[in-house]
């Protein structure tokens, strides 16, 4: 794990990142978090007409296939908040695991950006 994220540093380090790049997760609204979630999916849980939302959920981008869930609720922490637009979408702040791979990153605009 730790030799991935050194080379995914030294590649943007020497070419710098693309601004070309498309984004690599999109978000999907739902009533229920689904059991098995797909890769490259933000799933959001919650009720869209009331702009209320409770959770998210996706799978981690390191590659270790967990699903990581995030608290969406603002008097419990920790907690998250998703900006989505467009299909694409944000969080804050940073996830950082604390469990099994350890992986720190940011979700911006849809496209993960490690620590």
């Amino acid at each position: 794990m730790l030799l991935k994220k050194t080379f995914n540093w030294l590649k943007s380090f020497v070419f710098g990142k693309s601004r070309k790049q498309k984004p690599k997760y999109i978000y999907k609204i739902v009533k229920e978090l689904p059991f098995s979630p797909k890769n490259n999916v933000f799933y959001i849980e919650g009720d869209e007409k009331n702009n209320d939302y409770w959770y998210a959920l996706m799978i981690c981008p390191c590659g270790c296939k967990q699903k990581l869930t995030l608290n969406l609720i603002d008097d419990v922490r920790p907690c998250w908040s998703v900006n989505f637009e467009n299909n694409i979408v944000s969080v804050s702040p940073s996830i950082w695991r604390t469990k099994n791979c350890k992986s720190h990153f940011w979700l911006k605009r849809g496209i993960v950006d490690w620590v």
